[in-house]
């Protein structure tokens, strides 16, 4: 019976031993359940800061293309605009002069071919 009375307190010391390691267990589950949303809400709090300044930082690049942009298109206005008048001229059918005034053109180059081999004689 000695023997049986020392198995019976071996088992009954194991279970206890297994019981505290099934509470620490469970405290450590816990303990996860709730830090896995806190480090969860971290890590996108870090990841929301890092596509705030990425996101700036695209905007501000944006902007200055904008910018940029905008400038080349103003140069190229103030560029462009003699040849869009000087397009606009040869398709109307003016003829530019050296005083940069702008002549209707009347005649064809047929008519003028004649008028220089015939001059004109006034009275």
């Amino acid at each position: 019976m000695a023997i049986s009375r020392h198995n019976l307190r071996r088992s009954f010391i194991a279970s206890d031993r297994q019981v505290e390691g099934e509470g620490i267990l469970r405290i450590v589950l816990l303990s996860i359940a709730i830090a896995m949303p806190l480090v969860t809400l971290a890590y996108l709090k870090i990841h929301d800061m890092r596509l705030g300044y990425e996101m700036r930082e695209i905007q501000d690049r944006i902007r200055r293309e904008e910018e940029l942009t905008r400038t080349l298109e103003l140069e190229r206005s103030r560029l462009s605009r003699p040849e869009i008048l000087q397009q606009w001229a040869n398709d109307a059918g003016f003829i530019p002069v050296k005083t940069t005034n702008l002549v209707r053109h009347q005649f064809t180059p047929e008519d003028q071919r004649v008028a220089k081999l015939r001059p004109v004689f006034s009275n």
